[in-house]
């Protein structure tokens, strides 16, 4: 009888097949749980078109994926224009899902958490954004409560490396 319901319950486990994926131009990389899907979009910012490339994968009604766009070479001795669009990146993430962004004192580098609306209901979102003098990168996390809670979301996390070999902090540094 354990044996049965062991299998049933392995066999409605959502599979999270770890692919490793490099994104951006400077060595940014981390994994997906399944063959990922890349967008790319036009995204306007100060007079600027960005093309942001966003690569995906969802497994277990999670929803991860990894982004990224070249700046325009004149930001790379402008810091306040790359302050400006991680601070407005990470408001998107916000307005996107229907939440109230955080106060002007938030590092817009720092990884974050909060709770939204998506078009079936609850969302939590995680997701954290970092501007190099030559690139806009993202890494998000999107799902239902129930589906993040039994996710191996850290996973995703502990797999993330920036372009200057940072890593993401642990989730017991995550601000809610």
């Amino acid at each position: 009888m354990v044996g049965c319901c062991a299998a049933l319950l392995a066999a409605c486990s959502p599979t999270f097949d770890w692919r490793p994926v490099a994104f951006g131009q400077d060595g940014a990389a981390g994994v997906l749980p399944d063959t990922p899907q890349a967008q790319t979009r036009p995204v306007a910012f100060e007079g600027r078109t960005l093309d942001l490339t966003m690569r995906s994968a969802q497994a277990g009604g999670v929803l991860f994926a990894l982004g990224a766009a070249p700046l325009p070479p004149d930001w790379a001795a402008d810091e306040p224009a790359r302050r400006r669009l991680a601070r407005w990146a990470v408001e998107a993430l916000y307005r996107n899902a229907g939440a109230e962004p955080p106060g002007p004192d938030a590092d817009p580098e720092r990884r974050f958490s909060f709770e939204g609306r998506g078009p079936q209901g609850p969302v939590r979102v995680e997701a954290q954004v970092r501007v190099t003098s030559t690139e806009w990168l993202e890494a998000v996390v999107i799902a239902g409560p129930d589906d993040h809670a039994r996710a191996p979301v850290d996973d995703f996390w502990l797999s993330l490396r920036w372009p200057d070999g940072a890593v993401s902090a642990g989730p017991g540094a995550l601000p809610r």
